[in-house]
């Protein structure tokens, strides 16, 4: 299905080819910098581990490059000793509280973890001394990062996540400090004013939008992830939300109570939206284009992720498969590779990743249900999201942009052109129908033309009635503002008819090409045309529906330290 997925989105093939020419740049040039063993380790751990955040990595520039290697390296080390089960709580307190001291000594390691962690475990010392070799303020912040993140760990291995304040400052010790320690990279390479640093809950709250993100997609394994000498499941989502609609967890699992799963699914969406305007004003600070590329391409992921689960049964089923200590969901909501290579590649600066947000906010917003409990809300924070998303538009800078500029702006009268010609068009060819070809196909032509036969055959007569079926069905969706995918499937069959048309005709030459351009162009306008419609037709009845609601304002992001 995937090869067959591909092949049916050319544009994501393309882009998938293109991505792997430009992953062999990126890691060309990470190879052509010196290593020793131990570097050339933690780089070959670093692609073991996490390979979607190696490739983001491997743009960056030598110096940050080393230093945010060893500094996921070290988090994903401590970060194992976390996760493994098999720890008792005591032994696990030891070993968290000691980790940032223990990333100083020569020769350190530890054996815990599985298949590639435990590795990076067993040879921890060639981390130790990659470590070692940075900058003293990389060290540093290296450091001091794994030792409030350790402490935090800590903390919750001795309580639950109850409260929505209490999923916040989890998400902090985990992600959040993740984002600070970043920042304070960045800061600390020079290329990145030091206000990057100096914002605390800014880089929090950008943390907290990937982290939420992973742990609504992760519901199912996360839950099956179950120790019985503890006899406790690995619980991220806050009492505070899924109380409202169950008693237990567990019976949302593997499709049971849909309706409230999917509600209660909804709300926790809704509650990581609500970090993403905080996401979008730190990638606007970020100046040099290496490190917005790093952080930009996580963020887009996210929002598209998110917008796929909203709304999205499928997070609580699948087939959970346990081997060696891991969990794992074989069948887990994620977004397609070809869409994923197309965000990466296009995520290039400001304008653009705010283009491929507002498209994210639009596909969720397009699944909102006015019945949904928390549905008021997520149209507060999807409305928030669109301001600041145009804000960001007003205020970013053209100067180093002309040609993405140029694009967008291109992309966006293209779309303006084919909303207000695609009905026309339908209307048009709809009277073009009736009049001509109905005439022809019944044999009583009111035009005498050497080129055109006076009257068809069985198979036009055929193709005539469908087109004015498929022209008046077309125009009644598109008023009344259809899904996307219908027009997609309009487009699809649009297609198919003209290129029967083309095969069949019994007119060659210019004649065909004349009827053949208008109906491949309503081909090619009608899903434009659909996405522009359907969103602003959509969240009108949304908010309609809603009854009388405050609007909000573009307004200037003040981060909270909810920390």
């Amino acid at each position: 299905m995937g090869v067959v997925g591909l092949l049916m989105r050319p544009s994501e093939l393309m882009a998938l080819v293109k991505l792997k020419k430009q992953i062999g740049v990126w890691k060309r040039r990470s190879a052509a910098q010196e290593k020793d063993a131990d570097w050339e380790f933690c780089f070959d751990m670093l692609n073991k581990v996490s390979r979607s955040f190696a490739i983001v990595i491997e743009q960056l520039g030598d110096e940050l490059r080393n230093a945010i290697c060893v500094f996921y390296l070290v988090l994903r080390g401590l970060d194992t000793v976390e996760d493994d089960m098999a720890i008792d709580n005591a032994t696990k307190a030891r070993l968290l509280l000691s980790f940032h001291d223990m990333i100083e000594e020569e020769g350190w390691d530890l054996h815990c973890g599985y298949k590639d962690e435990k590795v990076l475990l067993e040879e921890f010392d060639r981390v130790v001394r990659a470590y070692r070799s940075l900058k003293p303020q990389y060290r540093a912040t290296i450091k001091d990062i794994t030792r409030r993140m350790a402490e935090g760990m800590q903390k919750f291995t001795e309580m639950e996540v109850t409260k929505i304040a209490d999923y916040d400052l989890y998400c902090h010790y985990v992600a959040g400090l993740v984002g600070i320690g970043l920042s304070q990279l960045f800061s600390g390479s020079g290329l990145e004013d030091a206000t990057i640093a100096q914002d605390e809950a800014l880089s929090n709250h950008m943390g907290l939008f990937l982290q939420k993100t992973n742990i609504i997609r992760d519901f199912l394994e996360d839950h099956e992830d179950y120790n019985e000498e503890t006899d406790t499941r690995r619980v991220f989502w806050p009492r505070q939300i899924w109380g409202k609609y169950t008693d237990k967890l567990e019976n949302f699992t593997f499709g049971k109570n849909e309706t409230q799963a999917v509600a209660c699914l909804n709300h926790m969406v809704t509650d990581a939206l609500r970090h993403l305007p905080y996401s979008i004003e730190y990638l606007s600070n970020i100046s040099d284009e290496q490190n917005f590329l790093f952080c930009a391409i996580p963020q887009v992921m996210a929002a598209h992720t998110l917008a796929l689960c909203y709304a999205n049964p499928d997070i609580f089923k699948g087939k959970i498969r346990k081997n060696l200590g891991e969990c794992r969901n074989t069948f887990p909501v994620k977004i397609r590779k070809g869409l994923s290579a197309k965000l990466m590649l296009e995520c290039t600066d400001m304008q653009a990743t705010l283009t491929i947000l507002e498209d994210a906010i639009d596909s969720l917003a397009d699944k909102i249900s006015p019945a949904d409990p928390s549905a008021r809300e997520t149209i507060e924070k999807v409305q928030l999201c669109r301001d600041l998303i145009a804000q960001g538009r007003r205020s970013s800078s053209p100067s180093s942009k002309v040609a993405s500029t140029w694009h967008q702006e291109t992309t966006k009268v293209t779309s303006y052109v084919a909303e207000q010609c695609t009905v026309p068009l339908l209307v048009l060819l709809f009277g073009i129908t009736a009049a001509v070809d109905v005439p022809q196909a019944m044999g009583s032509a009111w035009w005498q033309s050497e080129a055109v036969p006076a009257k068809m055959g069985p198979l036009h007569v055929w193709l005539t009635s469908f087109a004015l079926i498929f022209y008046s069905a077309a125009i009644a969706l598109l008023s009344r503002g259809v899904a996307l995918s219908w027009c997609k499937t309009l487009a699809f069959v649009q297609l198919a008819m003209a290129a029967a048309e083309v095969v069949f005709s019994p007119v060659f030459g210019l004649n065909v090409v004349v009827q053949a351009l208008p109906k491949l162009l309503l081909a090619g306008m009608l899903p434009s045309c659909a996405k522009q419609r359907h969103a602003r037709q959509l969240f009108a009845k949304q908010q309609a529906a809603m009854g009388n609601r405050r609007v909000l304002r573009p307004r200037p992001i003040k981060a909270d330290k909810s920390y």
